[in-house]
């Protein structure tokens, strides 16, 4: 035996180290899977029941309540003639008699004003009488099943949500990827979970097909 050659008692010598930017690669794709699904958690399960919940709306929509507004505006603010104070209007609304949601329509005629408030599972139309300043309409506030239902769709919510819901979309967009990277990466599950991923997409095809 020759000193020096490598053989013999004593600690191995290390392997070289090769394909030094692929290796790292299955740790990043389950690093960001892991994380980018915890991330989306909440908005995955919250979109998929509201899902099921919206699917099946007309027998999980729950009480709806009803009631009417009545009020009383100062006059100068809607008066025949002059500009109406819009904002002062809707403020009052908001203030007196509870309106909720966000303003969706306001229509100024000759003898009234006309607002529509929108919010997720809420309602309220109003009328107001220019030359007297009366407030008449009505209210709807939908079951919780409702309220989760527009939140889901987007109807009647502001821009937040909006973002939310596009938010949403990415982690979950980015969790799917992330996932079918990941499984690349795992040699002898590879085939088999391509496959897999392969018949569920198939399945979604043949039933929009079916259901045009």
């Amino acid at each position: 035996m020759r000193a020096g050659d490598g053989s013999g008692g004593g600690a191995p010598r290390p392997r070289a180290r090769t394909g030094v930017l692929v290796r790292p690669l299955p740790w990043l794709a389950r690093y960001l899977h892991t994380y980018v699904s915890l991330l989306g958690f909440a908005a995955l399960v919250f979109f998929s029941l509201t899902g099921l919940t919206l699917n099946h709306a007309g027998l999980l929509e729950g009480a709806t309540a009803e009631s009417e507004l009545e009020g009383k505006l100062p006059n100068d603010w809607v008066q025949a003639g002059s500009p109406v104070d819009r904002l002062a209007v809707v403020e009052w609304l908001r203030r007196e008699l509870g309106v909720k949601g966000h303003l969706a329509e306001l229509e100024v005629l000759e003898g009234e004003v006309y607002l529509s408030f929108k919010g997720a599972g809420y309602s309220a139309d109003v009328e107001v009488v220019r030359e007297s300043g009366g407030v008449s309409g009505y209210e709807v506030r939908m079951g919780l099943i409702a309220f989760m239902n527009d939140l889901h769709k987007g109807r009647g919510t502001g821009s937040a949500w909006s973002w939310a819901i596009d938010a949403s979309a990415v982690l979950l967009t980015l969790s799917g990827l992330t996932g079918i990277w990941l499984l690349w990466h795992v040699r002898r599950r590879r085939v088999r979970g391509l496959l897999v991923v392969i018949a569920g997409a198939a399945a979604l095809a043949l039933v929009v097909l079916i259901a045009e």
